[in-house]
């Protein structure tokens, strides 16, 4: 068994998708509740998702070796309020801030008290004519399934790039080390 940090993969873990079905309504209504309308609550809830992906193998980690059960549940709230507290920013510059009597936290609903229903999603439903066209033009549902998919591929593009970048960087300075110590001394 490897101890440490898990490199991430393309496809999301079954953890993770069950987060996300845990987590998915209390959220984007959450995220409606604090943007104030639906387009705007899409953009901020599959942002505070793809921060949890992208932080998954640690979460995982104090989870199982650091026996913090509810990493993942604290750090979802404190990334959404992080994301929040931003999207207010940038709509109210002039502002002091958001009401301090509002509390931004997500809670999740007890699964067995209501049956499952459909969520209709705009990103995933923007992403399915690409990814599975239909000969019917029916509306696309999209569940948790796809919107964990959808974050996690998020998370696990900005990874990929954020290591090309650091590599671009250190290759960069490596150059430029070469180059100092390689010019010709002066006599």
């Amino acid at each position: 068994m490897r101890v440490g940090v898990m490199r991430m993969t393309s496809v999301p873990p079954p953890g993770y998708v069950a987060f996300v079905t845990r987590h998915l309504e209390p959220l984007r209504r959450d995220a409606v509740r604090v943007v104030g309308g639906e387009e705007e609550a899409d953009h901020l809830y599959v942002e505070v998702l793809t921060d949890v992906a992208a932080h998954w193998s640690w979460l995982e980690l104090r989870r199982t070796r650091l026996r913090q059960p509810r990493a993942a549940d604290d750090f979802l709230n404190q990334v959404f309020r992080r994301r929040a507290e931003r999207f207010y920013a940038d709509e109210h510059p002039y502002s002091a801030g958001p009401d301090d009597d509002r509390q931004i936290t997500v809670t999740p609903e007890r699964v067995q008290e209501r049956p499952a229903r459909r969520v209709y999603v705009s990103t995933a439903v923007r992403l399915a004519p690409i990814v599975a066209p239909r000969r019917t033009r029916t509306l696309f549902v999209a569940g948790p399934v796809s919107e964990a998919a959808i974050a996690w591929w998020h998370a696990y593009e900005n990874i990929r790039r954020r290591r090309l970048v650091y590599v671009g960087f250190v290759a960069l300075a490596l150059l430029m080390l070469l180059a100092q110590f390689s010019a010709p001394a002066d006599l």
